[in-house]
C-alpha cells in the first residue's frame, strides 16, 4: 500500500513541478528572496502531490471491488472538489481542462466532471474483466468528449460591440488613453487599473467602463469588477495564495515580515452578490467551479479581469485556457482583459473568438459578441449531483469491502 502511495505521490511531485512555477514567480515577484519562494512553491508542490498520492492508494485499496470502474472516478472526483476549497482552494489543472478536443460534456458536466468521465473512460479499458459492455460504453463516453454539445452550441440572437484594453503597465493614463481611442460604447479595462473614483470618468461619459478597480468600504478594501455607468459591483471572492492570502495561515506567522506585499490584505467578498446582465470574474476566480456557477447564472455575458504581469511566463496561457473553458461550460462569451497578456474576447464557439492581445504588447481590440440569457445544464446545477453520486459510490465500495472481509 505504502509503495501505491509513494509512486502517486512521486507522479504528483512532476506534474505540480512543471505546471505552477507561477507560485515561485509570484511570491519572488514582492521580494520574498529565492530561498523562501523556492521553499514555499516545494511545500505548495509536496501539498498537492498528496492527493495523487491517495488516488494511487485508492486504486490498490479498491483493486478487488466489483465497483472499481466507479469507485476511481468517483474518487478521483472527490479529491478534485477537495483540493478546490482546501486551505482557502487551490483549484485548476483539472484532467478535464487539459485536453480542449475532449470538451464536449462542458454544458453537461463541467470541467470537473470531465474529469470524472476520462478516469472513467480508463478504467473501463484497463478492467481485466472480459465484460461485453466494454468496447461500446467505453466508445460512446469517448464520442460524447469530441462530439458532444459542448462543440455544438448556438448562440443568441442579440449582438453588441465590446473592446477590450491592455495597457501593459497598470497605469490609469495610460488605459484611458488607450480608451479615447475606442469606438465602442463598451469598453472592459483589466485588474486592478486604480483606486475606483466615479470623478476619474467625468469625460468617459459616452462610454460605459467595466474594468477591475480597488475600491474602500468602511475600513475594508476590495478588489473589485466595476460598471461605472451603474455603478454595478462585483467583489473578489477568491483571493490568489501569497499575492493576496497565506494559504497556510498562522504556519507562516513567523516568517511573514519576508514578505512586501501590498494587496495581501483585501477583503474577501461575499458568495451571494446582487446580479446584474453580466457577471463579473477577478483573475483567479475563474477557476472555482462554485464562483463561477454562481456568479455567471441568470447573466448574459462574463467579464474577466486580470493582472498576470506577475506569475511569470507560464499562467497566462493557463487562464487564458480556462476562460476559454468556461465560455464553452456555460454558452456565454467571456471578455477577458489583462493588463500585459494574453487578452481575448472569448466566444463559446473557437472560430468566432477575437484574435488575442499576447504577452508585452499594448493596445485593445474591438468585436461582436452575442448576448445569451440562457443557462446550460453544468450553470444550472454545477457540480452537486455528480458529487452526491461520487459519495455514494464511495460509500458502496466501503461497505462491500467491509461485508467482503467479513465472509473471509
Amino acid at each position: 500500500m505504502t509503495r501505491f502511495f509513494l509512486i502517486g505521490f512521486l507522479i504528483g511531485v512532476i506534474f505540480w513541478s512543471l505546471s505552477i512555477s507561477w507560485v515561485y514567480d509570484a511570491i519572488n515577484f514582492y521580494g520574498a528572496g529565492q530561498i523562501l519562494s523556492i521553499a514555499l512553491t516545494v511545500l505548495m508542490i509536496l501539498y498537492l502531490s498528496l492527493y495523487f498520492g491517495v488516488f494511487a492508494l485508492s486504486v490498490k485499496y479498491f483493486e478487488k471491488s466489483k465497483l472499481k470502474v466507479l469507485i476511481l472516478p468517483s474518487i478521483f472526483f472527490i479529491l478534485e472538489w477537495i483540493r478546490s476549497w482546501m486551505l482557502s482552494g487551490f483549484p485548476g489543472q483539472n484532467l478535464g481542462i487539459l485536453f480542449e478536443d475532449l470538451w464536449g460534456l462542458l454544458p453537461v458536466i463541467g470541467v470537473s466532471g470531465s474529469s470524472f468521465v476520462i478516469v472513467l473512460i480508463c478504467c473501463i479499458i484497463l478492467d481485466k474483466a472480459q465484460l461485453i459492455y466494454k468496447i461500446p460504453a467505453a466508445s460512446a463516453l469517448i464520442l460524447l468528449l469530441l462530439f458532444g454539445p459542448g462543440h455544438y452550441q448556438q448562440g443568441g440572437s442579440e449582438k453588441i460591440q465590446v473592446s477590450i484594453v491592455q495597457p501593459v503597465e497598470s497605469n490609469f493614463k495610460n488605459v484611458l488613453e488607450i480608451t479615447n481611442n475606442i469606438d465602442t460604447e463598451i469598453v472592459v479595462w483589466p485588474e486592478g487599473v486604480t483606486w475606483y473614483d466615479k470623478s476619474l470618468f467625468l469625460e468617459l461619459r459616452d462610454k460605459t467602463i467595466i474594468g477591475g478597480f480597488f475600491r474602500k468600504d468602511g475600513d475594508k478594501a476590495y478588489q473589485s469588477v466595476i460598471n461605472t455607468k451603474t455603478g454595478h459591483i462585483y467583489d473578489k471572492r477568491n483571493l490568489v495564495p501569497f499575492g493576496e492570502f497565506q494559504p497556510f495561515g498562522d504556519l507562516l506567522t513567523p516568517i511573514s515580515s519576508f514578505f512586501n506585499i501590498p494587496n495581501s490584505s483585501f477583503a474577501r467578498g461575499g458568495y451571494n452578490q446582487e446580479k446584474s446582465d453580466w457577471s463579473g470574474l477577478v483573475c483567479w476566480e475563474i477557476v472555482f467551479n462554485n464562483t463561477f456557477v454562481n456568479r455567471v447564472k441568470d447573466t448574459q455575458f462574463i467579464v474577466h479581469v486580470s493582472n498576470d504581469s506577475w506569475y511569470g511566463e507560464s499562467m497566462p496561457s493557463m487562464h487564458l485556457k480556462h476562460a476559454r473553458a468556461r465560455a464553452v461550460e456555460s454558452n456565454k462569451w467571456v471578455i477577458r482583459a489583462t493588463t500585459d497578456g494574453i487578452s481575448q474576447i472569448i466566444s463559446p464557439r473557437s472560430k468566432e473568438s477575437s484574435k488575442t492581445i499576447n504577452r508585452g504588447e499594448k493596445g485593445y481590440i474591438s468585436h461582436e459578441i452575442t448576448l445569451n440569457n440562457n443557462d446550460t445544464v453544468y450553470v444550472k446545477i454545477g457540480d452537486l449531483p455528480l458529487l452526491i453520486f461520487s459519495f455514494i459510490t464511495l460509500l458502496s465500495g466501503f461497505i462491500l469491502k467491509i461485508r467482503r472481509k467479513d465472509e473471509i
